[in-house]
């Protein structure tokens, strides 16, 4: 067992919080924005729209841990290959949404494609600018709950 440096386990809980809150500020702008759009939609009773912020929270974020975990594990830093990624995560997500809704595949699969890549587009936005990330992790989706 290697023995655990000082030195080192501050800038490791740091790089883990901001990663963190980088994943909840992204979660936080994409619910806000799917709950926009919800207000302008019809309604509907299944989908990415009918309850936006359980399905980002639950769904959209679940499966981007696990899209950024597969990236690790690749090792590639090609940035032709996250969005691919992230779309396939977004198909799957929208297949486990659909499976848990009981709707049909196409209705919940393709939107959740389209949810991933905005939940990365948040994400890479929010690190653009890390001083608002806390203002999107917290404040603006607990506004967006109270007007919902």
């Amino acid at each position: 067992m290697k023995p655990v440096r000082i030195k080192n386990v501050p800038s490791i809980r740091l790089t883990a919080g901001m990663y963190a809150l980088s994943k909840l500020s992204a979660a936080g702008l994409t619910f806000t924005l799917l709950g926009l759009l919800s207000l302008v939609l019809p309604h509907s009773a299944t989908g990415w729209l009918s309850a936006p912020a359980y399905n980002v929270y639950a769904y959209a974020l679940t499966v981007s841990l696990l899209a950024d975990g597969l990236l690790k594990l690749t090792g590639t830093r090609s940035k032709a290959v996250v969005p691919i990624i992230y779309a396939l995560a977004g198909f799957g997500a929208g297949l486990w949404l659909a499976h848990d809704q009981g709707s049909g595949w196409a209705d919940s699969a393709f939107p959740g494609i389209a949810a991933l890549l905005l939940f990365r587009l948040t994400q890479h936005a929010g690190e653009r600018i890390p001083a608002l990330l806390p203002v999107f992790a917290l404040f603006v989706p607990l506004l967006c709950l109270l007007l919902l």
